[in-house]
């Protein structure tokens, strides 16, 4: 997020009209830009979002059957297997990709906007299914119901499905869904810092992302204490999907060539984080130790929020010296 050049606002009136009407101007406060490093932060805590939302959903049905979590099982199947398993789980994913841009666009329409639908893939890195609209503002609450209408309303009814039918096939949907809500989730974070008073629009010159305005009779800032939070919150999302990534990689070239057991941590002392046992068969149990997990993830977001509190105390000082 980056902050914007007044003069640049595409919504300021252009007039010499008498200063009573200067708290109808809107100006931009900051922007927010879908870059490609963004973009890549993106695909890779999405794809490290999908297994740690696969198992959170593990435990609520493991809980629902009243029974202990089963490990996660990968198998080094055949390529008919694997084909036939990919099929399926693209159908699922379909599945959800659809409702889930159609609720972004209930509420876009709900709210003033005229949505458009499509498939595009962001500085060739990052593929996404969209419901955008254009030339419309909205309230920071508006956006912010439009952005998690599908996070909330796809997993409430799957978590009651899975009431009914506790079936381990609504996993894979309702962790894909998860998964692809990471940038809603993003972007609401970045929304949640200001108050509920600011306008949201396009960015002053189009590209990708939006503006955050608010009125020039005043200044508006990030509310209390929230850059602190999104500076933890970013430190323990990144440790999580490092630990994850790094995990999954572990496990993949353990699978590749043979090379048994992937242990990080004391399982004796009850520090186990990650266990792959290798199995006859050419199949694998993988468990995740989550109090663990969380806790180096809760370490991560104090460390990188003391280091990036400490660096812009540092860089403001400098900016004040003569």
């Amino acid at each position: 997020m980056s902050r914007s050049d007044p003069a640049s606002d595409p919504t300021s009136a252009r007039s010499s009209a008498p200063s009573q009407d200067a708290a109808a101007v809107r100006r931009p406060l900051a922007t927010f830009r879908l870059t490609r490093s963004v973009a890549l932060q993106w695909l890779v805590v999405s794809a490290a979002g999908f297994f740690g939302f696969a198992y959170c959903f593990g435990r609520v049905l493991a809980r629902l059957r009243g029974v202990p979590l089963e490990p996660i099982v990968v198998s080094a199947s055949s390529p008919p297997t694997i084909l036939a398993w990919s099929v399926v789980s693209l159908g699922l994913l379909a599945c959800v990709v659809v409702p889930h841009e159609l609720l972004h666009g209930l509420f876009l329409t709900r709210y003033g906007g005229a949505p458009r639908y499509g498939v595009d893939v962001s500085h060739f890195v990052l593929p996404y299914a969209y419901a955008e609209t254009s030339g419309t503002a909205f309230t920071r609450n508006q956006l912010l119901a439009a952005l998690l209408a599908p996070f909330v309303g796809i997993t409430a009814v799957g978590l009651a499905a899975m009431a009914v039918v506790p079936s381990p096939v609504l996993i894979v949907p309702l962790a894909a869904n998860a998964a692809g809500s990471i940038g809603d989730l993003w972007m609401a974070a970045v929304l949640l810092q200001y108050p509920a008073d600011v306008r949201v629009g396009e960015l002053p010159d189009g590209g990708q992302g939006f503006g955050i305005y608010g009125a020039t009779d005043r200044a508006v800032r990030r509310l209390p204490g929230t850059p602190i939070l999104a500076r933890f919150l970013a430190g323990g999302v990144a440790t999580f999907a490092a630990i994850v990534t790094y995990a999954l990689l572990a496990i993949l070239v353990s699978l590749a060539f043979a090379s048994g057991d992937v242990v990080l941590g004391d399982p004796d002392r009850g520090w186990l984080l990650v266990r792959h046992v290798r199995r006859p068969g050419g199949t694998a149990a993988l468990e995740i130790g989550d109090h663990a997990l969380l806790g180096l993830s809760a370490l991560g977001g104090l460390a990188w929020s003391a280091v990036a509190t400490v660096h812009r105390r540092l860089a403001s000082g400098e900016e004040r010296e003569p």
